[in-house]
């Protein structure tokens, strides 16, 4: 069977982690608390870091603990995360998941995410509720018991698309799924780090800096954007 892209091969992509390791260093990460990472990602949704932040701050502020962001008025969540945009979705999602916690779980917490936990299952149990898409789900494994993921959202997926690791017209879920076995074993949160920072400093989305790119050796993009 042919690869859905010309590059989505297992050592095209250690090549490319190899690559942006040399240039940029190693990232970092720290474990976090499950729902609240959830809840902090789909703050994060359509947004920027500092006003999801400011979001999750407010939220917190006026609900401090989640039993009463789930008893909350949905309009008075909504008014807590508005500085993040989308606040009525944002509002609904965060609810839902909180009711489907109580309803699967008889509590408000994620204490059965551990290391070595199946990974389709729980991918499978959270991305159900309405508004946690895989996206939410991964990063939440991913940050909250290490599971061995690379979360795509739309800019790691236009960096695959660019690379070919993926089809052109390839959604971020497309993408997600189609790079998952290609990831070096145990490297995933490493290798989601390292393309959020390339993308957010070289390959952005308007006017990506190619000459610079520590990729560009590996990348046919500017050939193919020249019509090469």
């Amino acid at each position: 069977m042919k690869p859905a892209a010309p590059n989505a091969r297992p050592d095209f992509i250690a090549r490319v982690l190899r690559a942006l390791e040399r240039a940029r260093g190693p990232v970092r990460w720290r474990r976090e608390d499950p729902v609240t990472c959830l809840v902090g990602t789909i703050l994060a949704q359509a947004t920027n870091d500092v006003l999801a932040e400011r979001a999750y701050r407010e939220l917190r502020r006026r609900f401090p603990t989640w039993s009463r962001v789930l008893a909350a008025p949905r309009r008075e969540v909504e008014r807590a995360v508005r500085c993040s945009g989308l606040a009525r979705r944002k509002a609904s999602a965060i609810q839902a998941f909180l009711r489907h916690l109580r309803a699967t779980r008889g509590r408000l917490s994620l204490a059965d995410l551990r290391p070595g936990l199946d990974a389709d299952r729980a991918l499978a149990d959270l991305s159900s509720v309405k508004g946690v898409g895989v996206k939410t789900a991964a990063i939440t494994l991913m940050f909250a018991c290490g599971a061995d993921l690379c979360a795509v959202d739309t800019h790691l997926a236009r960096i695959l698309r660019r690379l070919r690791v993926v089809p052109r017209k390839a959604s971020p879920e497309r993408a997600f799924r189609v790079l998952r076995p290609l990831v070096p074993a145990g490297r995933g949160i490493d290798l989601h780090l390292q393309l959020i920072r390339h993308g957010r400093t070289t390959c952005r989305s308007q006017r990506p800096r190619c000459g610079e790119c520590p990729l560009r050796r590996l990348c046919p993009y500017p050939r193919a954007s020249r019509g090469g």
